[in-house]
């Protein structure tokens, strides 16, 4: 079980979760959210406003992109009030959660990028070498715009990006 002494790993967890960079894209449910709920559930942890909000617009943004509205059916079916999300908390150990922070620290200070460096030959195949920069730059624009009739059907006829 989580005891006292684990709750300062828990904070520094939630910590770095807060410093990860948003999604570029918006998801119904992000990394950094989803972790920081969780973390803050196991650890007793009071979960921070900002997230709060951002769960409220990602509901919101399920609402209106569902056409049976699944919460009225459940409440039918299922009168009982909603139970909060409960975590195996007697399985997150000290030692399991200092893991946990390594390993995120590692993520968040790309350790395994820098170490294993991707060749050039894998970023600009000879078959395609435009596809990662066009990739890229429709990651940068964040999904949002879209493409033009003209380069769309370039894009058919020729095969290439």
């Amino acid at each position: 079980m989580v005891s006292k002494a684990a709750s300062p790993v828990v904070k520094k967890i939630v910590t770095l979760l807060e410093r990860f960079p948003k999604d570029r894209i918006k998801h119904h449910a992000t990394f950094r959210s989803s972790q920081i709920e969780r973390f803050c559930s196991i650890g007793g942890v009071a979960t921070p406003k900002d997230i709060i909000e951002e769960r409220k617009q990602q509901d919101e943004a399920k609402k209106s992109t569902l056409k049976i509205n699944t919460e009225t059916i459940k409440q039918a079916l299922f009168p009982e009030e909603q139970k909060s999300v409960n975590y195996q908390k007697d399985m997150f150990t000290d030692d399991i959660l200092t893991q946990q922070y390594r390993s995120l620290k590692n993520i968040y200070e790309s350790k395994w990028e820098k170490y294993y460096k991707i060749d050039k030959k894998l970023l600009v195949p000879k078959g395609n070498p435009n596809y990662y920069v066009r990739l890229l730059n429709d990651l940068e624009k964040g999904g949002q715009e879209k493409e033009g009739l003209f380069p769309a059907f370039k894009t058919i006829l020729t095969g290439k990006y």
